[in-house]
């Protein structure tokens, strides 16, 4: 099929998307505050803050027709006088509604200000999860609105929220200041692709996805906006490979044969054997390397797999070749404990291995810049501090990266500009997802799979709960607290949601510290806090000054912690198979026994079905599969983790015959560009970057 190349969209002043919410909307300086809680700095940000879902308040069901376990609308009479419980800082408020056909109780937490608005004898509409309990239905933390507002009934979005802002106040900021950016909206698909497909002009898409007339109105922009994200994130992975393509400027690392057996003695040295897949991958490794070539390979394994050890041999090899490896990890916590482990490991060889953080003193910077420039550092390890300008290498040859960084941000870039050499890629990836994705997602990488685990490797025994098991769960904390153990209690959100039921770990912290675990030290660590309180959290954890550590899934990026023994993770249902594994594998790395209870009140067959699997798989790749074979359109696992832009209206997965359309469109569309002279990718490339900047680093635009 033939592409015809996309007018240059010059004439689209992208400028004014940087422009701040309140030039476009009156907003309060405690309002913005807020929204910038929810990354929304500016115009463009605003606009694409999308909906997770959806009220149908145009389907009005009777009473006595509702379903179990559905969001549904009704129109009833309050027929009780509002009763408001209040508990320390907790309230409930309840009545009962009716509509002729039958009865319903609505259930209100922590928002006691509805009492006045709710008066016996007045109808409204509500929306909300029904739920039937003891053959009556109720429903919780219904919205709802005066029953005169029939002609405003329709399908309206519901945003990401944070504590203080309400469901009005975003919808308000969009229906403002979409239509005054219409024109300046960035639009990157080929005129010919958006005919053949059939799909909606981008103005159009956007005011639908927050608006919706109707279910057909909302789809066209779902497909619209689906394959724009496709063709832009599937354009980005062929430039990145063409770009490495013809390159032939990486410092070969081969060793003779006198190098070769020292690096076999290390093998041999090391108190277990390698398993056939790190053999394997190790030779991969060192082959790639023998190029000038620069290598990018992928090394994906599950948890407790054995792949630091790789990355350290291949460090080692690049290391008895006289060069020099950088490994930058996400955490302080998790570069101090790789540093220890590497120095222990080669304290006999020849060389020194650096550690390097933000908090490193400038005078032992300073020293370890000298080792570095000299060649007497063959491996440095750290933080983003390992990228200093100031950092002089003499041979720089191999970075090892995690997956989080796959996209870039510029390392590769600052080291060839400073070597004048390329540099051979190391990605290290704890989150597998099937080879058949993985072609296409990580086309621009070589693959290595570490499917064995090390043999001894303890299993990790998992529990399904629920709401009424919740003081035996305490019960089990206890227990392991007394023995001596230390215990991750993971929450889905920081802050209590006044729209949600889940377990914030803000609030799960403030109840447990001063009630059941009052005699523990109970810490807590999650992403709104300063990186220098979260590495003083987990270090407190590691030597164990804190004995239960409620937390997000920030401690998803891991570290070993031996003592660890268990970890509860509420609200399970709302995480991937491949992140509750994840988060399982944060125990297990002692001799104790370990446990992972899995928290849900969710009644969904499906949902539970799905927890069951947790807990009866042990094997990251099988989770994997299961993971994409049941989760949704833009629910993909982990896309942050694999280095992935994280897609809203399509899915890795279930389009991947789209994708794979979309993918030849996007290579004619890049040949008749470059080959016709006319124009250049820049305008794709900047549209990446303004659409995933906060997922690549600042964007350069």
């Amino acid at each position: 099929m033939g592409v015809a190349r996309k007018e240059s969209d010059n004439s689209r002043d992208w400028s004014l998307l940087w422009q701040p919410v309140r030039k476009y909307c009156k907003v309060t300086p405690h309002r913005i505050g807020l929204l910038e809680r929810l990354n929304i700095n500016t115009v463009y940000d605003l606009v694409n803050h999308m909906p997770t879902r959806y009220e149908n308040w145009a389907d009005i069901k009777a009473i006595s027709s509702l379903e179990n376990g559905l969001d549904q609308a009704i129109k009833a009479e309050v027929i009780r006088v509002p009763s408001l419980r209040r508990k320390g800082k907790f309230s409930t408020l309840s009545t009962m509604l009716s509509d002729g056909t039958d009865i319903i109780k609505a259930i209100w937490f922590n928002q006691p200000y509805y009492k006045d608005k709710l008066r016996k004898g007045d109808r409204f509409f509500l929306y909300g999860r029904v739920k039937r309990q003891n053959g009556f239905f109720e429903i919780v933390n219904p919205a709802f609105r005066p029953a005169d507002s029939i002609d405003e009934l329709s399908l309206l979005p519901v945003y990401p929220l944070t504590k203080g802002l309400t469901q009005a106040a975003i919808r308000g900021y969009v229906k403002e200041c979409l239509p005054q950016i219409y024109s300046s909206l960035p639009d990157i698909l080929p005129d010919d692709i958006v005919r053949e497909e059939r799909l909606v002009d981008l103005a159009e898409a956007y005011a639908s996805i927050h608006f919706p007339k109707d279910e057909n109105a909302l789809a066209a922009a779902r497909d619209r906006l689906a394959y724009e994200e496709l063709f832009l994130v599937l354009a980005e992975f062929s430039l990145m490979k063409r770009k490495k393509a013809g390159r032939n400027s990486a410092y070969p690392i081969r060793m003779d044969r006198e190098k070769a057996m020292i690096f076999k003695r290390k093998v041999d040295s090391l108190p277990y054997k390698l398993t056939v897949d790190q053999k394997r991958t190790i030779n991969e490794i060192v082959s790639d390397m023998a190029n000038k070539r620069p290598m990018s390979r992928l090394v994906q394994g599950d948890v407790g797999s054995g792949k630091t050890i790789v990355a350290a041999l291949s460090m080692y090899a690049v290391a008895l070749a006289g060069m020099q490896s950088i490994m930058m990890v996400p955490t302080s916590v998790l570069a101090e404990q790789h540093f220890r482990n590497l120095k222990s490991m080669f304290s006999d060889d020849d060389f020194s291995v650096d550690l390097m953080l933000g908090s490193t003193s400038a005078s032992e910077k300073k020293a370890i810049r000298e080792r570095l420039s000299s060649g007497r550092t063959r491996i440095l390890i750290g933080t983003q501090a390992v990228l200093s300008e100031q950092n002089e290498f003499k041979m720089p040859a191999l970075l090892v990266t995690d997956e989080q960084h796959r996209f870039g941000v510029r390392q590769r870039t600052l080291l060839l500009q400073r070597s004048g050499r390329d540099i051979h890629t190391l990605v290290m990836s704890a989150t597998p997802i099937p080879r058949t994705l993985a072609l296409i997602v990580y086309a621009d990488l070589d693959l290595s799979n570490i499917t064995t685990a090390p043999a001894g490797r303890p299993k990790i025994e998992t529990y399904l709960a629920g709401q009424s098991d919740e003081d035996r769960v305490y019960d089990i904390v206890s227990r392991q607290l007394v023995e001596g153990r230390q215990v991750y209690y993971v929450c889905p959100s920081i802050e209590s949601d006044e729209e949600s039921d889940k377990v914030s770990a803000v609030e799960l912290y403030e109840t447990l510290s001063k009630g059941r675990f009052s005699g523990y030290r109970v810490g807590l660590l999650h992403g709104a806090l300063k990186p220098d309180d979260k590495e003083r959290v987990m270090h407190d954890f590691l030597s164990r000054k804190v004995d239960l550590l409620i937390c997000t899934t920030v401690v998803e990026v891991g570290v070993d912690n031996p003592n660890a023994s268990l970890i509860v993770i509420e609200n399970a249902e709302c995480y991937g198979l491949a992140t509750l594994h994840q988060l399982r594998g944060r125990v297990g790395r002692g001799s104790y026994r370990s446990v992972c209870i899995l928290k849900s009140a969710a009644e969904s067959d499906k949902i539970m079905e799905r927890l069951r699997f947790v807990c009866s798989n042990s094997d990251g790749f099988v989770l994997a599969q299961k993971d994409l074979e049941t989760r949704g359109p833009g629910d993909f696992f982990g896309t942050r983790q694999h280095g992935l832009p994280a897609l809203r209206f399509s899915d890795y997965h279930t389009d991947m015959p789209k994708m794979q359309r979309i993918s030849k469109q996007v290579e004619a569309y890049i040949d008749l560009i470059s080959e016709s002279g006319a124009g250049s990718t820049d305008d794709l490339a900047a549209l990446f970057e303004l659409k995933y900047g906060a997922f690549r680093g600042r964007s350069s635009l």
